[in-house]
């Protein structure tokens, strides 16, 4: 984080005057930066009332260079992939896609359509909407869609998962994804898992300039100094195991008078310890339960569309947030919560043959956000983390503690 990954982005782009360019990022105020700060003449999609899936899919058949969000990507259609191959563009890719995510569905529904022979499951485990029943107008409507896209796979005849067309990164004429820790993502198993090669590399910065170089492994000891972690009494009046904190760890009615419990500790430690200013407090929890743990002096909370237009944030950021740079003003910041993947999604990984790194794509997910704070730009930070194996997970980051011989470090290229 901070190497300069969307400087380097922005020189690239500039030094190349020939090809097409798609940028894709999290947050439209990247997409704006984007913009602003090429000498290219990228092009924004708009909403002409259905989406902006019809803009992008007209700006790309006109081959013009385009910065737009994940969200849109991710809803790319057979006319956008045609367009691409068309357009021979370059992606760059600001921070890991989500590939593969948990689809919503009801306890029932997926039996329900597999017994009125809606859907049937291929032996890939890809569901396949029945042919006959093509015309039928129901609430599963969007099920019978992306099923038709090949995007929808079960897992044990009752979960789904929403899975992105591996075929999309083949329609590229360069690919660059701009992200830290790439062995820890889902992204990094599904190339792996499709055969997708990849090269590791970093980025450094000398006399402003930036370039890519041969992949390294970051001193992370730098950050010793940088930042406080939390190591009191705060950490132990909660009762937990090594799975505490975990969304289902939430969920259980047992555990209420910790979560109780938790929410003071809260309080103690912004308005007591520390005595933060409002303005200086970051802090997070499974959106489910922010309600539960939000109190008085770090109760704010933004929205998407809030934070495009303010220049600093405070309170509370969403635990899966990237790229914004809003609260690099806060120092005072509260992590509370235990990460681990969907059980479907690891699941799905498993039945593939291929083990997930539940550890480091922990580590991944807390560090990507304590860096929206200030310590991005080099500056101190004090932190909270209630849950015992996320706050071992960070001291073992920042002593260079981790197993890095079985990440596949040593091996720059990979297919």
């Amino acid at each position: 984080m901070g190497s300069g990954k969307t400087s380097w982005s922005i020189q690239h782009i500039n030094r190349n005057p020939f090809g097409n360019f798609l940028y894709i990022t999290p947050f439209l105020s990247e997409v704006k930066r984007i913009a602003d700060n090429t000498g290219r003449d990228f092009k924004q999609p708009t909403n002409k009332g259905e989406g902006k899936l019809g803009s992008i899919n007209e700006l790309l058949a006109c081959q013009y260079d385009i910065a737009s969000t994940h969200s849109l990507f991710k809803k790319f259609d057979e006319e956008s992939r045609q367009n691409i191959k068309n357009g021979h563009y370059t992606l760059i890719l600001d921070e890991v896609l989500n590939v593969i995510e948990p689809y919503n569905v009801q306890k029932d529904d997926v039996p329900l359509l597999m017994d009125s022979v809606c859907i049937t499951i291929d032996e890939d485990g890809f569901v396949v909407w029945n042919k006959d029943k093509a015309n039928y107008d129901t609430k599963y409507n969007e099920i019978k869609i992306l099923a038709g896209s090949r995007s929808l796979v079960c897992i044990n005849q009752t979960l789904l998962l929403w899975h992105y067309p591996p075929n999309v990164f083949t329609l590229f004429k360069q690919i660059y994804i701009l992200t830290y820790l790439f062995e820890s993502s889902i992204l990094k198993n599904y190339f792996d898992l499709y055969k997708i090669e990849y090269e590791k590399k970093s980025i450094c910065a000398e006399n402003g300039k930036y370039h890519i170089s041969d992949f390294y492994i970051p001193d992370t000891k730098v950050y010793l100094n940088l930042m406080n972690i939390y190591d009191g009494n705060l950490n132990s009046n909660i009762k937990q195991k090594r799975t505490g904190l975990s969304s289902s760890w939430f969920d259980k009615k047992v555990n209420i008078p910790e979560i109780q419990q938790m929410k003071k500790n809260l309080n103690n430690y912004f308005r007591n310890i520390l005595k933060a200013k409002t303005a200086t407090i970051m802090w997070t929890t499974f959106i489910n339960y922010e309600m539960k743990l939000r109190g008085k002096g770090y109760s704010k909370k933004f929205t998407t569309e809030q934070l495009e237009s303010i220049e600093n944030a405070y309170g509370f950021l969403p635990c899966n947030s990237r790229s914004t740079n809003k609260y690099g003003n806060c120092f005072n910041l509260a992590y509370c919560l235990n990460v681990y993947l969907h059980p479907s999604v690891s699941q799905f990984f498993k039945q593939k043959g291929i083990a997930i790194d539940e550890d480091l794509y922990a580590l991944s997910e807390m560090i990507q956000w304590i860096w929206r704070s200030r310590i991005r730009n080099g500056e101190s930070i004090n932190i909270y983390i209630p849950s015992i194996r996320m706050r071992t997970l960070l001291n073992s980051w920042l002593n260079m503690g981790l197993e890095y011989q079985n990440l596949n470090y040593q091996n720059n290229k990979v297919s």
